[in-house]
C-alpha cells in the first residue's frame, strides 16, 4: 500500500492556540488512574520477566483491568474498611513458555500490590483482593502459548496489530503543566489524599483552576479544618501561578464541600481515594498517555495501559508519536504530528501522516519518518516505565511553567 504524502501547515491549530483551552488531570489514587496503572504495571513486570527469561516479551494484553471499589464506615473525619477493594485483572496473556508455566499468578498480584501501595498513602488501612479473569484464548494455537520464539512473528518486523488514529503534541502547554501541578502541588500536604482532579480552564490568557481534593485521617479533626487547610493550600498555589502565566489566575478547592451542612466532611477518606464509598476505575477512562485528558489536540481515544509493548499500535505507535513530537518540538517550536497505521502495517510505513508546526519547516517530515525508524522502544517503555502513570515534583513542573511562559 502506497503511504499518503504528509501535509505541514504554517498556521496550526493547536492546543495552546486556541482562544479557549481545556485540561483535565485524574490524580493517580482516582479509581480509573489506579486501573491504568495496575494494568500498565503488570505489563511491565510480566515483559520484564519476559526479557529475563527467554529474551522476548510474550503475547499479552493486559488492558481490562478493573479497581472495584471497596466500602469504608465513616464518622466525621475518619473510617473502617468493612468491604474490600477488589481488584480485576482481564485480557489475555501467555502462561507457557516451551511448556513450562509462567508465574502469571504471581506477577499480577504483585504488580496491583505495589501500585495500590505507592498511590494509596492510607494503602496499609484498606483490605482488597486480586481476581484473575485472564484467558488465553486465541484462533491461533500458539499465540498465547508459543513454543519457541519462532512463535513471535512480530519479533524481526514489528508491526502494528490494529488500525488506529494517534496524534502526539509538544512541548506542553501552560494549561498542561498547571494541571499536573496542581496534583502535585497539594498532593505535598500532609493531609491530602491522592485521588486529586484538577480541571483548568484558560480562556485567552485567563486560568481558572477547578480541583478536588480528600483528606486523610489523623490530620484534620473537622470538616471545618478541612475547609480551612484547602483554601490555604489554594491561595499558596494561586499566588505561585500568578508569578508565572500572563493572566488572571482563580483557583478553587472542593466546591460541594462547606465547612457546616448536610456536605460537612463529604470528602475525609480512609485511603486517599473514593474506592473508599465504592467508587470503580476502568481502564481507559481517565488520562491520556501524557497523563492528561486534552480535548484540545483533537486525538483518538487509543488506552496504552496494560498493551504489550513488543508491538502493539497503542503503545508503539503512541511511543513513535510522542517521540517524533519531541524532536520536532526542539526544533521548530510547538507541532503536533497525527498519524494513522492499519492493521499489519509496518510503522515505518504509516497509512496517512500530517505534520502541523508553528513555523514552517521544510526538513519537518524526514524528521518525523526518521523517528518512525526506531525499533529501540522496549528499553524506554519497559525499563524506565514511560507511561506508567505517577506524579512529577513541583520544581520540575514550575521550571517548565516558566519555559513555557517565558518570551520567545
Amino acid at each position: 500500500m502506497s503511504t499518503a504524502p504528509p501535509t505541514t501547515s504554517p498556521r496550526p491549530v493547536l492546543p495552546g492556540e486556541q482562544q479557549v483551552e481545556v485540561v483535565e488531570r485524574k490524580g493517580i489514587g482516582h479509581p480509573d488512574t489506579l486501573a491504568d496503572a495496575i494494568a500498565e504495571r503488570a505489563s511491565l513486570y510480566y515483559s520484564a520477566y519476559c526479557l529475563r527469561e527467554f529474551g522476548a516479551v510474550l503475547h499479552h494484553n493486559l488492558d481490562k483491568v478493573a479497581v472495584l471499589g471497596g466500602r469504608a464506615r465513616f464518622g466525621e473525619s475518619d473510617g473502617v474498611y468493612d468491604r474490600p477493594v477488589r481488584v480485576v485483572f482481564g485480557g489475555r496473556i501467555s502462561t507457557t513458555f516451551a511448556g513450562r508455566a509462567l508465574p502469571v499468578r504471581e506477577i499480577l498480584e504483585q504488580a496491583a500490590t505495589d501500585q495500590l501501595r505507592a498511590a494509596l498513602p492510607g494503602f496499609d488501612r484498606i483490605t482488597y483482593t486480586v481476581v484473575h479473569q485472564t484467558t488465553d484464548s486465541s484462533k491461533f494455537p500458539y499465540w498465547f502459548a508459543p513454543r519457541t520464539l519462532a512463535d513471535l512473528p512480530e519479533r524481526t518486523a514489528p508491526y502494528s496489530n490494529d488500525t488506529a488514529f494517534l496524534v502526539g503534541t509538544a512541548p506542553r502547554t501552560a494549561a498542561e503543566t498547571t494541571a499536573l501541578l496542581t496534583e502535585a502541588w497539594f498532593r505535598r500536604e500532609p493531609w491530602a489524599g491522592s485521588d486529586i482532579k484538577a480541571l483548568v480552564v484558560r480562556d485567552g490568557t485567563m486560568f481558572t483552576v477547578t480541583t478536588c481534593v480528600p483528606a486523610l485521617p489523623g490530620h484534620l479533626s473537622s470538616a471545618a479544618e478541612l475547609h480551612d487547610a484547602v483554601t490555604h493550600t489554594a491561595g499558596e498555589l494561586t499566588a505561585e501561578l500568578s508569578k508565572r502565566l500572563p493572566g488572571p489566575v482563580t483557583v478553587v478547592c472542593n466546591t460541594r464541600n462547606t465547612p457546616t451542612g448536610p456536605l460537612a466532611g463529604q470528602y475525609f477518606t480512609v485511603s486517599g481515594s473514593a474506592i473508599d464509598y465504592g467508587e470503580d476505575g476502568l481502564v481507559g477512562r481517565g488520562n491520556a498517555r501524557s497523563g492528561l485528558i486534552t480535548p484540545g489536540q483533537q486525538a483518538g481515544n487509543e488506552a496504552l495501559f496494560g498493551k504489550n509493548p513488543a508491538y502493539h499500535v497503542g503503545k508503539v505507535g503512541g511511543w513513535l508519536a510522542d517521540t517524533a513530537a519531541a524532536e520536532l518540538a526542539h526544533r521548530s517550536g510547538p507541532c503536533r504530528i497525527a498519524v494513522m497505521w492499519t492493521n499489519g502495517s509496518r510503522y515505518p510505513d504509516p497509512a496517512s501522516l500530517d505534520i502541523t508546526t508553528t513555523h514552517p519547516d521544510p526538513h519537518a517530515a524526514d524528521i518525523v519518518r526518521a523517528v518512525f525508524q526506531r525499533t529501540d522502544w522496549m528499553s524506554d517503555l519497559v525499563e524506565r516505565h514511560r507511561y506508567l502513570p505517577g506524579i512529577a515534583p513541583v520544581e520540575e513542573l514550575l521550571a517548565e511553567l516558566d519555559t513555557s511562559t517565558a518570551p520567545s
